[in-house]
């Protein structure tokens, strides 16, 4: 992995898309909502690991909401500002270069992630939860950042448009968070119970319910682990794919 390419596309991302001002509205959004907890009476009668889960939920929506919009604009910016010719000039294989950039996205989603700590280890203090919800906001919130990371660079070389494939990608991850915002009623029979198995986000949102809420087993998790783990394999596969597709403007 080429590490120039890494450096470039995270200060282009902290720098030049203003990545600074997000993470500090982030910063913001994440204070109001925890002082909500324990302000507003109706969210502070809610048990400490609803709370706990609740906020995990918004962290990891945050997180993706940046790597999609950021992996959606890293080589449609690249070919509207016309640096993409000379980016494909280096030694480097089209590969790496989408590597690079893939990483240098994850590294503004881990920044979130690293903004939320004090905020998890706030409002799960005296569960005995604060290490299993940090490790699962980490390494779940990787591998489902890492997907959706994925898929948006892939349609950014596919459509070579910002505005294409930033509301491409938006429509895609409001698509697969569908089941999440559905009644138990209809998530539990017909399509919409089809759709509350395959889809990533709910299956993350389940796991997190059984890893912090119901403390379950492996074998138990196993059945949310599995559709993550397909999605993000199909999400890396797409991202081979869309790698392939780079080419000069006009297809020289």
């Amino acid at each position: 992995m080429n590490l120039s390419i890494i450096k470039k596309e995270f200060k282009e991302n902290f720098y030049a898309m203003k990545g600074y001002v997000w993470l500090i509205i982030i910063a913001i959004i994440f204070s109001i909502m925890s002082y909500s907890f324990v302000s507003v009476k109706e969210l502070s009668l809610l048990a400490q690991t609803e709370v706990v889960v609740t906020m995990g939920k918004l962290i990891l929506g945050l997180g993706l909401l940046i790597t999609i919009v950021l992996g959606a604009v890293t080589f449609s910016n690249e070919r509207e500002e016309c640096t993409l010719e000379s980016l494909l000039l280096t030694p480097v294989p089209k590969m790496q270069l989408a590597l690079g950039k893939l990483t240098g996205v994850l590294l503004m989603g881990i920044s979130v992630f690293i903004i939320a700590l004090p905020y998890i280890i706030t409002l799960s203090y005296g569960t005995g939860l604060v290490l299993r919800a940090i490790l699962f906001i980490l390494i779940i919130g990787s591998i489902i950042a890492f997907s959706y990371a994925s898929i948006s660079i892939s349609l950014s070389i596919l459509l070579g448009s910002s505005k294409n494939s930033i509301i491409t990608s938006i429509i895609l991850f409001i698509l697969t968070a569908l089941p999440s915002l559905l009644s138990t009623s209809i998530k539990k029979a017909g399509f919409g119970a089809v759709i509350e198995k395959i889809s990533p986000l709910s299956n993350t949102f389940n796991l997190m319910k059984a890893v912090i809420i119901e403390k379950q087993g492996f074998a138990g998790m196993l059945k949310f682990i599995m559709p993550i783990l397909i999605f993000s394999v199909l999400s890396y596969m797409f991202l081979i794919y869309g790698t392939k597709k780079i080419a000069f403007k006009g297809g020289e």
